[in-house]
């Protein structure tokens, strides 16, 4: 059982950064795309729009940096070595 419980924490850890990262990413790219279509129709519209565009960047990168904080936490709970691993696994 502790060997599936340290299987799929490493899973979690190898696949949980690069994904968030990633849809970090097109979130992003998204906010300011949509944002400076929305400069180039209404000109007048500008402060609010780069308000609103500043809010949901900050909301997209809260989101990366709790991935970050939650990545550490998860690292922290595998094994220190490879010893410890295999002793795990094994039930020892």
């Amino acid at each position: 059982m502790t060997g599936l419980f340290f299987g799929l924490i490493g899973l979690g850890v190898a696949l949980m950064l690069p994904l968030a990262a990633v849809g970090c990413a097109i979130g992003e790219g998204l906010v300011f795309a949509s944002a400076i279509q929305g400069i180039a129709r209404q000109p007048e519209a500008a402060g609010k729009i780069q308000t609103t565009m500043y809010v949901c960047f900050a909301l997209v990168e809260t989101l990366f940096i709790f991935t970050l904080v939650f990545f550490f936490v998860l690292k922290g709970l595998l094994p220190p070595d490879y010893q410890t691993a295999l002793a795990a696994f094994q039930g020892k």
